[in-house]
């Protein structure tokens, strides 16, 4: 690889070829500086030679771990976390100080919590590397030598000639060199990179059109700067040997990840390779979103920590001062009356209450929960409800850690074209002289007179749909030439023959031809079949082929001739030139030569862009009124337009072109504009109207959305008539609604006084829903203002918002304003194209729309499906129950390690603080890795608050979780008091059933281990049963988990007082002996019952409250299921 300094070219080329290779930046009339020498570091690739020292390989690696690297950096990335770093100091404190429990309790926790989650984040990373290698493995063609080689894709360095074929993806970021397509285009789709499936033209350098492999000139060299992301973005240059230097351009680079369409074989240089490509830099999406209930959690754990400094440093100042105040204590120990206070002592009794004390804390809490997330990212997956009922593609969730803030969405950003709509474009009406005519059934009827359809072929009509069908990019597949021209064979038509097999045209006795009716038919018609259209856009590509359902068929191109198919006839056209469309123009222009000799210049394009160049008269204000008629229908409207061209004035035209200096940016500059001269005083023909169709259930899902208080915004590009007219027929506004207007509001003053207008209409009474309509240029003066916190007070109280003509950058910036504001309401932001991607990843949820052939919004999104329906239930009931889910989780993880800590505390206040546990170890340490963990796992996957028809059928329990309710302090301190409950009734039964000191049969009496046995016991019964009780859906697996988590604990506890191991001291026989008293399952029953008596009635009176609005008319299954 080698690095150039700044250089300066000279470019002296042929018109065509400055056309197409200009680069908007030139320093003086006669020099261009090109932009990639203007970069501070650039590379020169040599084509056909690789640098085997310095070539860069086209491996692509998104995993972070190699064998080597995976035990350290993982461990490192663990206990990088504050909670884990917190476990691993009071594991090293348990093993430092004389511990009062075994250092194993702290030990076998931390280490199954590491081990899990390493496990987790290395099958993850396994599956990294397995899609790594699918993709470096793949066999690519390259040309080495003049010879076709297969190799593996992760071969190719720069400067290395890979072949593309037909249907293929492009395997590196490749200069195209050679291409079969006419001229040198290659057409290809870049639906991996931008969302867009519709063609784009790509073009061979000038002086490399129309050589193959085996002739490519020695020596070429192609300059490049180092890679960037933009994808719209790309300068070069190439030398050629004995040629002049010329620019490349976005025109000239075949993206990894686009494939190539319509095109037999492309050719092209290895420039950007690996990590490089900017398929690879573009993927990189570094994911910083949290959810809400991480918040939440944290706050309850710092509560803990207070709780838990309270505890150990007030129970340490208490045992101080009872040895202080009762010294006869310590003469029965032994010690002298008198023991004076040391650091070290202080150290060892502090960190021994710490070390009592610190369950309250859930250690395996956070790897729980990871498992649990890990666990429904995976089930959403396995979701049949949001698979694609066409394409059978399942829903994706590209991150687990965002699940339960499904449940928490409040406002809804959604995009309009392909995500409400399904940018699949259908022709419905047209306007021509002023008279108005519908599409039914394949056929044209005029709106005035419906009995009958009109005949296409008047001339007017045939007219219209003629500049349709040469007004356009739309190319004809390759598949459709090949079948004409085998079926052309056999009419004796050689002129048409030629040019479909491509061969050269040579003049006849004109530019029309006549193929009998029937043998058209035969041509046209074999076997159902119809043209297959492929074009940059699909409103252009809608619009050709109701041009040919209306007897007006484009044929396909040769070079620049074009041919139709009028009803019988067979006419020719000679494109002289095309004006192409922009985003500034609104319009594009092509001008012809007719059969006659005819010069004609036809343009399509927005009203706003045509009617301003056309010639004044009635018919502008006649076809202005039809527009606003589609328009308030909900249709994309475009106006058609003519004018005849005098031979003199284009010659006139032409022959100054002819003059230019084409080699610079004046020259260049003034080449277009003399064109664009021709676009005046144009006859306006008429204007056609095409519907962009809704997706699937659009209507009912935002209606169950707006029930369930979701706030929803649509943001686009439309004009805001379309945009209000497509919004009504989703059901996102209501015709009944109160509607506020900020459009075309420039100047802050008037700004001021709409927003007075809006605050008055909102704080007027009324039964109808607000909705407010903003377009690009009102926002555009709102967003960055003092006046943005006064739009989101009025915009937030609004049940709808449109906003309309909006940049992609503008719908970024309207997310980032209503999530900062004083509600901090949580967003969700959901899209199909390249052009969403900032607004879903600014959003705290985003969702992506797949298309056929995948989007890169879908990639990039937390959430991806088919359909923008699936979003109903994504919310509605994986929301609902994710979210119910992960409460209860946290919930009862902090309450039973309450229980246990409650129980501790109690025991230490009645042995006067001696740090002495009332639990072996053996108990601490399986208490949350083993005998309570599954069934809480199992609740986590199988709950199911309300049923998902129910929660279908009822979107206003949406509104019962937002705001995080469910995990409100509240909440928390219901759970914190009910421990405390337990824990004290567990506490006092124990004491009481063991008052007599002999309560087994062989006569022993009951020392501390039996007392933490029968403690242990309780606290297991309790809490497992509890968990079941809040159940609301008790599932065949849920009962299973919890019957064998109790009966795998009695069989372990039984087995382990079998076996003489003293841990902590002497647990031999002590709980088999409480097993075979009668009096000891007596007393189980009555202290479950009196612990959990309240919680059971309590359940019966919440569960009535929540059922008082619900609609239960609905069949529930009774079929047990734990598939989401």
């Amino acid at each position: 690889m080698f690095f150039v300094t700044k250089t300066r070219f000279e470019i002296r080329a042929h018109f065509s070829s400055a056309l197409l290779f200009f680069e908007p930046t030139f320093s003086t009339p006669h020099h261009i500086t090109n932009k990639v020498s203007a970069s501070t570091s650039t590379r020169l690739i040599e084509v056909g030679v690789v640098d085997g020292t310095k070539r860069k390989h086209n491996k692509i690696r998104t995993s972070k771990y190699t064998l080597l690297t995976f035990l350290p950096k993982n461990l490192s990335e663990q206990l990088r976390r504050i909670v884990n770093f917190y476990f691993l100091i009071v594991t090293v404190i348990s093993v430092v100080i004389d511990s009062p429990v075994s250092p194993f309790t702290s030990i076998a926790p931390l280490t199954f919590m590491v081990f899990v989650t390493a496990v987790k984040q290395g099958y993850e990373d396994w599956l990294r590397h397995r899609a790594d290698n699918k993709v470096n493995n793949q066999i690519v063609e390259i040309v080495h030598k003049g010879v076709m080689k297969e190799v593996r894709n992760s071969s190719i360095a720069p400067g290395t000639l890979v072949r593309v074929k037909r249907g293929r993806e492009v395997p590196a970021d490749l200069v195209l060199l050679c291409s079969s397509g006419e001229k040198g285009k290659c057409y290809v789709t870049t639906a991996n990179l931008d969302g867009e499936t519709n063609l784009k033209t790509l073009r061979v350098p000038g002086p490399l059109v129309g050589f193959t492999a085996d002739v490519i000139p020695q020596g070429i060299r192609i300059e490049v700067p180092t890679p960037v992301a933009d994808l719209y973005t790309f300068y070069g240059r190439i030398e050629i040997p004995g040629q002049d230097s010329m620019l490349l351009n976005t025109d000239n680079i075949m993206l990894r990840g686009s494939r190539v369409k319509n095109t037999e074989w492309a050719i092209g240089c290895a420039v950007y390779t690996g990590e490089e490509t900017k398929l690879a830099l573009n993927s990189k999406y570094a994911s910083n979103k949290f959810s809400s209930s991480e918040l939440a959690v944290n706050s309850f754990i710092v509560l803990l920590i207070y709780i838990l400094i309270f505890e150990m440093t007030g129970s340490l100042v208490a045992k101080i001062l009872l040895e202080k105040w009762n010294p006869e204590r310590l003469a029965y120990f032994g010690f002298e009356t008198s023991f004076p206070l040391s650091w070290s002592g202080v150290l060892q009794d502090l960190f021994s209450f710490l070390l009592l004390y610190y369950y309250i804390i859930p250690m395996s809490l956070y790897v729980t929960i990871e498992l649990y997330k890990f666990i429904g990212a995976l089930f959403i997956g396995w979701d049949e409800d949001l698979r694609c009922e066409e394409t059978g593609r399942p829903a994706v969730a590209n991150t687990s850690d965002l699940n339960e803030e499904l449940g928490q969405v409040e406002v809804l950003f959604s995009d309009k074209t392909g995500t409400l709509t399904k940018n699949l474009m259908a022709f419905k009406a047209c306007s021509i002289r002023g008279r108005m005519y519908e599409e039914k059934e394949g056929r044209l009827y005029d709106t005035g007179r419906l009995e009958e359809p009109v005949d296409t072929l008047q001339t007017d009509i045939k007219f219209f749909f003629t500049i349709i069908a040469l007004c356009h990019s739309v190319q004809v597949s390759n598949e459709d030439i090949k079948k004409l021209s085998a079926r052309l064979s056999g009419t004796g038509n050689m002129q048409l023959m030629n040019f479909f097999r491509r061969k050269k045209i040579t003049k006849t006795h004109g530019n029309r031809t006549v193929i009998d009716s029937v043998t058209w038919n035969a041509i046209i018609n074999e076997n159902g079949s119809k043209m297959d259209y492929q074009g940059s856009s699909p409103d252009e590509k809608a619009l050709v082929e109701a041009a040919d359902r209306f007897r007006v068929t484009f044929l396909g191109e040769e070079g620049n001739n074009l041919v139709l198919k009028v009803g019988e006839d067979t006419e020719m056209y000679e494109r002289l030139h095309s004006i192409e469309f922009s985003s500034e123009r609104k319009r594009m222009s092509v001008i012809v030569r007719d059969k006659g000799g005819k010069i004609w210049l036809f343009c399509k394009g927005a009203e706003t862009s045509v009617f301003p160049i056309c010639k004044d008269s009635v018919l502008i204000e006649e076809t202005d009124r039809d527009i606003n008629a589609f328009a308030n229908k909900g249709l994309r409207t475009l106006a058609i337009a003519y004018r005849e061209i005098p031979r003199e004035e284009y010659e006139k035209v032409t022959e100054s072109i002819r003059l230019m200096e084409c080699s610079t940016t004046a020259g260049l500059q003034q080449v277009s504009q003399q064109y664009r001269v021709l676009e005046q005083q144009l006859t306006l023909l008429g204007a056609t109207a095409v519907e962009d169709c809704l997706q699937d259930d659009v209507a009912d899902t935002l209606a169950a959305l707006r029930r369930a208080g979701i706030r929803i915004w649509v943001l686009t590009g439309d004009k805001v008539e379309t945009a209000i007219n497509v919004s009504q027929s989703c059901a996102h506004i209501s015709e009944n609604d109160r509607r506020m207007f900020l459009v075309g509001i420039q100047d802050e003053e008037a700004l001021k006084d709409s927003l007075a207008l809006c605050h008055r209409m909102v704080s007027e009474p009324g039964y109808r829903d607000l909705t407010l309509v903003v377009d690009g240029t009102s926002m555009a003066a709102v967003l960055d203002t003092p006046l943005a916190q006064e739009f989101v007070d009025i915009s937030l109280k609004c049940t709808a918002v449109l906003c309309c003509r909006l940049s992609p950058i503008q719908k970024a910036k309207i997310v980032k304003l209503i999530k900062n504001s004083s509600e901090h309401p949580i967003t969700a932001a959901i899209g199909d194209g390249a052009n969403d991607i900032s607004m879903i990843q600014e959003a705290h949820v985003g969702f992506g729309i797949f298309g056929k052939e995948g989007h890169q919004a879908a990639r990039s999104a937390d959430f991806a499906f088919t359909k923008f329906s699936k979003v109903k239930k994504m919310l509605l009931v994986l929301g609902h129950w994710y979210y119910q889910r992960l409460a209860t989780l946290i919930h009862y993880f902090f309450y039973k390690n309450l229980i246990l800590g409650n129980i501790m505390l109690f025991f230490q206040i009645q042995s006067a603080f001696s740090t002495q546990s009332v639990y072996d170890s053996m108990y601490l340490t399986f208490y949350n890795l083993v005998f309570t963990s599954v069934p809480c796992l199992v609740l986590s996957v199988t709950e199911q608050r309300w049923p998902k028809d129910l929660l279908l059928n009822n979107p206003m329990l949406y509104r019962n979780i937002s705001r995080n309710r469910l995990l409100s302090w509240a909440q928390f301190g219901a759970w914190v008091l009910s421990a405390l409950y337990h824990s004290l009734l567990i506490y006092g039964f124990a004491q009481w059933y063991l008052a007599p000191d002999v309560v087994t049969a062989d006569g022993k009496t009951a020392d501390l281990w039996s007392l933490g046995a029968v403690l242990f016991h309780m606290s297991m019964v309790v809490v497992t049963l509890k968990l079941c009780l809040h159940t609301r859906r008790v599932t065949l697996v849920l009962a299973l988990s919890a019957a064998l988590s109790l009966a795998a604990y009695i069989a372990f506890n039984a087995l382990y007082s079998l076996l003489y191991l003293q841990i902590d001291g002497d647990v031999l026989g002590t709980y088999t002996r409480l097993l075979a008293a009668p009096s000891f399952w007596l007393f189980n029953l009555l202290a479950t019952a009196a612990t959990l008596a309240p919680d059971f009635c309590l359940r019966i009176l919440t569960e009535k409250w929540a059922r008082r609005n619900i609609r239960t008319d609905l069949t529930e299954s009774s079929v047990f299921t734990t598939r989401l």
